[in-house]
């Protein structure tokens, strides 16, 4: 969820297919693409979108027809696992040979993730933001044990237990897959040779459908276990890692200039295959579980790559807007906060106004979506960004 922010130094021009193709790749970890901050940006919005109006929520009538093409913005959490992939894969890949690449590489993600994640989790843990059977009730209620949070083995405890757990702290899901799949990746990026690297992320891209293909047809609760477990979603992750690869190669990256077109025609083929799930509103479903969360990754990879080969100059401004710049440099602090302060507010709205109200339920989400950006700005000048500053000491 919150890959390691990219240093700041001055946006550079893509190269667009009409260019002379450069002699060497243009991508490289020491240089910022503002394009990833708007990718990150809409990452968190669809996320945040859909648990205020698109999940299994109350809507007002007014809002209700619109309810069924916002089903599939849950899947803004695999945009940001190929973001990750792509930004942790490239660093890793940029500073393989670096004789303190182990150490810092860690220290600098300890000093990303767990700080504001501990906070996060000392409040729950203080019953500030659950309270059990009190204020929050059942959205707070949780059978996973409090440590499993702390040590990121809840994704587990979800897979066995079939259930999401505490819903105020139930996005965290995705932040335990992050990191135990960056448990191994270090080494292996390190130990194999790129060409070697590729072939074995092809093949954990090819596994991933398959073990989720196998829970499904064998597994009592299979379904959450394909949504939540770390070898299960493996595939986005690993095809952002080989993305980093691609446009670290000569080869590769010349590639990406002259097919722009094709690029963009693959990226429009998955496009479909969206439309058609959203249609049919998958989400724990078979066809959802087995091939659709590679299909949704492919899609999203191939947006990515677009963006940074600058194939589409129009997806290029849209990505650079200032406003998915601001909001991807706070993403990570929305997308932990946004379900508890969104809960909060709903519940200050309460104390006034009619519980069974649809709008009063929509407002209240609404005024803790405020609440979250409020939140998040203050956050991260004030706590995150002079931790990732300090993260940086540390040096490849």
């Amino acid at each position: 969820m919150a890959a390691s922010p990219q240093p700041r130094v001055e946006p550079r021009s893509l190269p667009t297919a009409a260019s002379d193709p450069p002699a060497a790749p243009l991508i490289h970890s020491s240089r910022r693409l503002p394009e990833l901050d708007g990718l990150r940006g809409i990452a968190v919005a669809v996320v945040v979108v859909y648990h205020l109006a698109f999940s299994d929520v109350p809507v007002p009538k007014f809002f209700s027809g619109l309810v069924g093409a916002g089903r599939l913005g849950w899947s803004g959490v695999d945009l940001f696992f190929v973001l990750s992939g792509f930004l942790i894969g490239g660093i890793l890949l940029d500073s393989r040979h670096s004789a303190n690449y182990f150490k810092t590489f860690y220290l600098r993600r300890a000093y990303r993730i767990l700080p504001i994640y501990f906070v996060l989790l000392g409040l729950f843990s203080l019953r500030f933001l659950h309270v059990g059977a009190g204020a929050l009730g059942e959205f707070a209620g949780s059978v996973i044990p409090w440590y499993a949070y702390f040590t990121f083995t809840h994704n587990i405890w979800m897979a066995v237990l079939g259930t999401l757990g505490a819903g105020v702290v139930g996005p965290t899901w995705s932040l335990a897959v992050e990191e135990q799949f960056y448990l191994s990746a270090p080494f292996v990026v390190r130990r194999l040779r790129p060409a070697t690297l590729a072939k074995a992320l092809l093949g954990v891209v090819i596994a991933a459908p398959v073990l989720r293909t196998a829970l499904y047809l064998f597994s009592a609760r299979n379904a959450v276990a394909d949504y939540v477990s770390m070898p299960c979603r493996a595939d986005a992750l690993s095809l952002g890692i080989l993305a980093a690869w691609l446009v670290r190669t000569p080869r590769g990256w010349k590639f990406l200039l002259d097919r722009g077109g094709a690029l963009k025609g693959a990226a429009g083929v998955f496009f479909v295959g969206m439309v058609v799930m959203t249609h049919w509103g998958y989400f724990l479903s078979g066809p959802m579980v087995t091939f659709g969360y590679t299909w949704l990754a492919l899609f999203y990879v191939s947006v990515l790559l677009i963006a940074v080969s600058g194939a589409s100059e129009s997806l290029g401004r849209v990505l650079r807007a200032r406003v998915l710049m601001q909001l991807g440099a706070v993403s990570y602090f929305v997308y932990l906060f946004h379900l508890p302060l969104m809960e909060a507010a709903r519940r200050i709205l309460w104390l006034r106004f009619p519980r069974e109200s649809a709008t009063v339920y929509f407002a209240g989400g609404c005024l803790g979506i405020v609440l979250t950006l409020l939140a998040a700005q203050l956050s991260w000048r004030f706590f995150e960004k002079p931790l990732v500053g300090r993260s940086h000491r540390y040096r490849y």
